[in-house]
């Protein structure tokens, strides 16, 4: 079998998808040969992932780092399809596009990968602009889509509703976790990792870009109740313009010495921050699926996260629950998670337990027969 995989021109969660998947496939040369079309700066992300089973191209269209003109570079290169198209292998069978957008557009059956549809279920988050982007470029490909493939009943539930898409046509796939990874023992690099940080003695992590669904300002207030008052939080994720709005409301709530933003953490710190943090607090109020209370569950990381959406599936009864539009609960919760060893104990084997089930060989597995099934469409 052979398929088409596209690239973002930053590492992302959802490239981290893609490279997870890379891997995977590299590893069945029996099962698949895979033919990557990405731009650049993806296949400079990307190159650890070729392997005889795994090629890797850069189309050469332009790329953009804004809406206008990342809305001018798919313009071209839906312009160039056919020259696009001719860039993967003459016998593909089923084209994926990981990142949702179908550009180049085929002839071929089609995966098309949909995360979420934040944009109908809480369209206050985006400009009238944004909600037209995400029309054209996720609401059009997933109905063009031999199969559309999202990542929790949650998800394919809204995508149905919300699309219009028919519900046979949408497979259902977890994201897995790189148990080699995140791990509970530490690894004897942790502190080398972990020394420009500064971290505190006792923290909260957060990971997550800063967007407003992520419900920070909701998590600073509950902070501001919470009893134990050496207890910080910790965040990184892209700041997307609202780091300081975020460090102000810190301040404003006299938060201003326990809340710190990271910045960048690399791929090789971030299980070493879940391994030395108290807990994992994961307010948010929308998720597609939800990777980081299974990532801190699989490195030892208690785990409180509100359940909305797809997170009780994700979190499978292994995570203290969180209320997101309440902060005192929210700030109870902290208290008792924090303060409470045992408990600690008890999430952090339940979790343990509970990431176990998520694996990339697994999520590879499922997609090798949703290629299969979009064949025979």
């Amino acid at each position: 079998m052979s398929l088409l995989t596209q690239g973002a021109d930053q590492f992302t969660g959802t490239a981290t998808y893609v490279r997870e998947l890379l891997l995977e496939f590299g590893q069945r040369t029996g099962d698949v040969r895979v033919h990557g079309l990405c731009n650049r700066h993806a296949l400079a992300n990307f190159n650890g992932c070729a392997s005889p089973a795994v090629k890797l191209t850069a189309a050469k269209y332009p790329m953009g780092d804004s809406r206008a003109t990342r809305a001018l570079a798919v313009t071209a290169a839906r312009l160039t399809a056919r020259r696009l198209a001719r860039q993967f292998a003459d016998d593909a069978c089923v084209v994926h596009y990981p990142l949702t957008l179908d550009v180049p557009s085929v002839r071929l059956p089609t995966v098309l990968t949909l995360h979420d549809v934040l944009h109908h279920d809480l369209p206050q988050h985006f400009s009238s602009a944004g909600r037209l982007w995400r029309r054209i470029c996720y609401d059009a490909p997933a109905r063009r889509a031999t199969l559309v493939h999202t990542v929790s009943m949650f998800s394919k539930a809204r995508i149905v509703d919300r699309l219009g898409v028919d519900a046979d046509r949408v497979v259902v796939i977890p994201h897995g976790v790189d148990h080699l990874r995140f791990k509970p023992e530490p690894d004897n690099r942790d502190e080398a990792l972990l020394e420009s940080f500064d971290l505190p003695d006792r923290f909260l992590f957060y990971p997550a870009t800063l967007w407003a669904h992520k419900n920070h300002l909701k998590l600073l207030d509950a902070l501001k109740l919470v009893e134990d008052q050496e207890l910080h939080l910790v965040l990184c994720g892209a700041p997307v313009g609202r780091l300081r709005e975020i460090l102000a409301a810190a301040e404003q709530r006299g938060l201003a010495q326990r809340v710190c933003h990271l910045g960048f953490v690399a791929d090789a710190a971030l299980p070493a921050v879940y391994r030395r943090a108290t807990a994992l607090a994961f307010p948010s109020v929308y998720e597609g699926f939800g990777t980081p209370p299974l990532e801190a569950m699989a490195a030892g990381c208690p785990v409180a996260s509100t359940l909305v959406g797809p997170l009780a599936e994700v979190c499978g009864g292994a995570a203290i629950e969180l209320m997101p539009d309440d902060p005192r609960q929210m700030a109870e919760a902290i208290d008792l998670i924090a303060g409470d060893l045992q408990l600690r104990a008890r999430l952090r084997a339940a979790g343990l337990e509970h990431a176990a089930t998520f694996s990339w060989a697994r999520t590879a597995d499922a997609h090798l027969d949703a290629y299969t099934r979009a064949r025979g469409v």
